[in-house]
């Protein structure tokens, strides 16, 4: 009896260490632009970090999983979800009526606002009149471009599309660009807190006249995967209620630069 009773707890033990392996190799693959500060970026090291990067490996740890994070161009996410090349998409990306026909998306992680970026004392402003003539720098792929283009495209302004946020950035300094649209956060992180960007601000305020830059930032995965996004939903709500993204915002970001949803 008392050997049946020993095996019996070997071979629970054994399959309990069986699961936990398992658990501990289980991987979700993320795809990211790791050129995106201070959401994602790539440290002296060459490793992802950031924002985001924190916010999924707690999702990851939720879940007993380890994230596995796949870098390339922001305006190609989308295509290689689709094609499987890893089963999420966590790049700053936006919720959006167009893309929702195409990905489905998980719980709100937070808001971002949208502004001008420009030489200080320029007298440029983010309306029709100020920009005609000009030339306006966007992220490829992003709601800053939807916006721009639909607003202003039409009316006499050049918007121009660049794979990597930093490229606009530079392309302002050189004069190519008379202004940047970009997310605030990144503009701050990325250019206007660098010696590069100290000729330059914030010009007008945040866009709030659309849904396109309501900017409320989730993450993203094939709509057939609806297990994987109901347990996404809830490692978020989860963090949400213990106030973990919340701690973690605190490490990137002023007080207001970025709207953190409640728990429900």
């Amino acid at each position: 009896m008392k050997l049946t009773r020993l095996l019996c707890t070997l071979l629970i033990s054994s399959l309990t260490a069986i699961g936990t392996a398992q658990a501990q190799e289980k991987k979700l693959r993320i795809g990211t632009e790791a050129g995106y500060a201070p959401f994602e970026y790539k440290n002296a090291q060459g490793e992802i970090v950031g924002f985001d990067v924190d916010v999924a490996n707690a999702i990851c740890e939720k879940l007993q999983a380890q994230c596995e994070w796949i870098d390339q161009p922001f305006d190609s996410l989308i295509p290689g979800l689709q094609a499987r090349k890893f089963d999420i998409i966590h790049a700053g990306i936006t919720r959006s009526e167009a893309r929702e026909r195409v990905i489905a998306f998980s719980a709100d992680l937070y808001a971002i606002p949208t502004q001008l970026i420009a030489k200080k004392d320029s007298g440029i402003l983010p309306t029709v009149d100020s920009l005609k003539g000009k030339r306006v720098g966007v992220l490829q792929g992003s709601t800053q471009e939807a916006y721009a283009r639909k607003a202003w495209s039409k009316e006499g302004v050049t918007i121009v599309s660049y794979q990597e946020q930093e490229q606009t950035y530079g392309d302002l300094q050189a004069n190519r660009l008379d202004a940047v649209l970009a997310e605030k956060p990144n503009a701050i992180a990325g250019f206007l807190s660098k010696t590069e960007g100290k000729a330059y601000d914030f010009v007008g305020e945040p866009i709030s006249n659309d849904p396109l830059v309501e900017n409320h930032i989730a993450m993203g995965m094939r709509k057939a995967d609806k297990q994987l996004k109901a347990d996404v939903d809830e490692a978020i709500m989860q963090l949400r209620k213990e106030g973990v993204i919340e701690k973690l915002s605190k490490d990137y970001f002023q007080e207001g630069e970025i709207g953190l949803f409640k728990a429900e």
